[in-house]
């Protein structure tokens, strides 16, 4: 699902997206906006939320003041200030990204800083701005993509070819452009974890630290980075956890009992062990071990999209865009 817009005005099974295209036009707008209404102030707009966040603070407008899951404070990556696009900006400690801090051109990509390759590893990406625009996605890459060549196109660009793996806000799967539904959407406020497994060489995902299933297989072997980008102007997101554990009998057992005890119980509460292990493991695999609700996840019923006022890359959320969305002839 491609969309073309103008620049100068800004499952688990396999099911195809519908392919739409939305349209710009100078009559669509209510009346001339200035140069002065094109820097808007995000703290005036309310932007309506896209999917699930983790807490409340954002309904309470305490977004800015939101660290909800952010009990980590050891990271074994961040972003790489080398491997980005130009309209990526990082900042705190390298663990939090803004995009096109005045306005949007294209999509922008950055890629964390240290490869993965032979162990379990986990991350968790906080969307810390309203979550809009053609897309804002969360994967793995190779070296071999290109983080700028889209700078000047709105597209999901991770997936679009064999060397990345992505899933979109919309709650789509995408690699080598090839679309499918996995999950419902995500928002301001979500928690997107990822997992990959490079021992049986798979890609999961999580929601809020609610596990989605296996989205990606195959990827034995190869060598893969973290990777985030968007087309959404005044975007933002932050690297809140990121660890890694050999792939060893201790993991797979964890594993195992992560199966077999109701989901909804916390394996280290359910299980007896001793006082030192208990302290390793709740340190080193708590995401694969905490509770989550049943139902957790879900592919999309359908991979039809409704757009809103809202999801115009350009200048921010504005909502003094109008534009029409139209389908093209099957």
């Amino acid at each position: 699902m491609d969309a073309n817009i103008d620049e100068k005005q800004q499952s688990n099974s396999p099911i195809q997206s519908d392919s739409l295209t939305i349209q710009y036009s100078t009559s669509d707008l209510d009346s001339p906006i200035s140069s002065d209404e094109d820097s808007i102030n995000l703290e005036m707009i309310n932007v309506k939320s896209k999917g699930e966040a983790f807490c409340d603070c954002h309904k309470k407008g305490k977004e800015k003041e939101c660290t909800c899951g952010e009990e980590d404070t050891c990271f074994e990556w961040t972003w790489d200030e080398e491997s980005k696009s130009h309209a990526s900006f990082i900042k705190e400690g390298d663990r939090e990204v803004m995009f096109h801090i005045d306005y949007s051109g294209g999509t922008a990509a950055v890629r964390g800083n240290t490869k993965l390759h032979k162990d379990q590893y986990y991350w968790e990406i906080k969307m810390t701005t309203p979550v809009y625009g053609t897309d804002m996605m969360v994967g793995v890459c190779t070296t071999d993509i290109d983080l700028n060549k889209c700078r000047h196109v709105f597209c999901s660009m991770i997936g679009q070819d064999s060397d990345s793996w992505g899933l979109s806000y919309t709650g789509h799967l995408q690699h080598k452009k090839n679309k499918q539904s996995y999950s419902s959407k995500f928002g301001q406020g979500s928690i997107v974890g990822v997992h990959l497994d490079m021992w049986h060489g798979t890609l999961s995902f999580y929601k809020n630290r609610k596990p989605l299933g296996i989205a990606y297989t195959g990827l034995q072997g190869k060598i893969l980075y973290p990777v985030v980008s968007s087309t959404a102007a005044r975007s933002g997101m932050k690297i809140i956890r990121c660890c890694s554990f050999p792939t060893s009998l201790q993991f797979m057992c964890c594993q195992v009992l992560r199966k077999v005890i109701p989901s909804h119980l916390d394996v280290l509460t359910a299980v007896e062990l001793p006082p030192g292990l208990k302290d390793f493991l709740k340190n080193n695999v708590q995401w694969l071990l905490q509770p989550f609700p049943s139902s957790a996840a879900g592919p999309l019923k359908s991979s039809k999209r409704t757009y809103s006022e809202e999801d115009a890359d350009g200048a921010g959320p504005s909502k003094r865009i109008k534009y029409k969305l139209l389908k093209e002839d099957k």
